[in-house]
């Protein structure tokens, strides 16, 4: 069995998000792709009022439709701070019949892999897939241990999603469905 694991704040969770995962779980025949929203993340000041359930809730309901896109609660079902390789070494006991793990990150998250806790073992349990944010050339990111996918995702951020919330405009096109209709009956990010 192949894993890919998603992480991040979701905050909210977008299409980028969606077609990231997509294209990893084609290009690396991936079994299952696992998106962990984190509790507290270490490196990332959380903006905005949405709480971990919200962010968790909106990751659910943007997974619907997409067979092998899965929700994992191991992140937010601990104490914070959520460092990432505490919660690859609980996935692995996890699920023990996998046997090729790979972490996905934008290219810009891969050149700050140096900086993550413990990345020599990280290094030795998952291999790391960077996929290219838009406008970011393929080249811009290291090559040792990174994995380079030949897809990009679509032009959209969080932030840019919460940016246009507080400025009362539409979000239709960069979130699925039901992430809009969370963010609009809780009132999140205005």
């Amino acid at each position: 069995m192949r894993i890919g694991l998603l992480g991040g704040t979701f905050n909210p969770v977008h299409r980028g998000h969606l077609l990231m995962a997509l294209a990893a779980q084609r290009h690396l025949r991936l079994h299952r792709v696992l998106f962990i929203p984190a509790h507290i993340p270490p490196h990332k000041r959380m903006e905005g009022n949405a709480t971990a359930e919200d962010r968790a809730r909106m990751v659910a309901l943007a997974l619907q439709g997409h067979p092998g896109l899965e929700l994992s609660r191991v992140e937010l079902d601990r104490p914070p701070p959520s460092y990432t390789v505490d919660t690859v070494r609980l996935l692995r006991k996890r699920y023990p019949e996998a046997k090729e793990w790979f972490f996905l990150v934008g290219s810009d998250t891969a050149r700050e892999l140096s900086s993550w806790r413990e990345i020599a073992k990280l290094r030795k349990w998952v291999r790391f897939a960077a996929i290219p944010r838009p406008g970011d050339p393929l080249v811009a990111y290291p090559a040792a241990g990174v994995l380079r996918l030949p897809v990009t995702t679509a032009p959209v951020s969080s932030s840019l999603v919460r940016q246009r919330v507080r400025q009362g405009l539409n979000i239709r096109q960069m979130v699925p469905e039901g992430v809009a209709r969370i963010i609009k009956e809780r009132g999140l990010y205005r």
